[in-house]
């Protein structure tokens, strides 16, 4: 009985994350649309990109945490260690925006807190869902 339990959390959890991705990239577009129009193809791509990075971020951290192992321990190091891939990916990310591809840091600004936003929102909603 447990194993389906689990089973049905990992499914409830994938799709999930699968509705999450599927809202930020639309908005994503959708935001880079309205700047493109506002502030050039530039900005744009920048809103693209941080829209990207955010959501490989979201998706290791969610892989991560489907496959945790049972002890508490392991689980912490696991975490961790997705914790310091997040960062890394994030800061090489915007190291190789900024420095390499020249991206206005404004539309990479937008691009996170857009993510960043709708993230909050699918919280907010899951946890007014549990707690009716």
């Amino acid at each position: 009985m447990k194993e389906q339990e689990k089973q049905t959390g990992m499914v409830n959890f994938s799709s999930y994350v699968g509705r999450v991705t599927a809202t930020v990239l639309t908005l994503a577009l959708f935001l880079a649309a309205l700047v493109v129009w506002r502030w050039g193809r530039e900005a744009a791509y920048a809103v693209l990109f941080a829209a990207f990075l955010s959501v490989i971020n979201m998706l290791i951290l969610g892989g991560r945490l489907i496959a945790l192992p049972v002890s508490t321990h392991r689980a912490a190091q696991r975490l961790g260690g997705a914790v310091l891939q997040r960062w890394i990916i994030t800061i090489l990310g915007l190291i190789f925006a900024i420095f390499w591809l020249h991206l206005p840091v404004i539309g990479l600004v937008a691009g996170f807190l857009l993510t960043h936003f709708v993230f909050m929102a699918f919280l907010v909603r899951e946890r007014t869902r549990q707690r009716s």
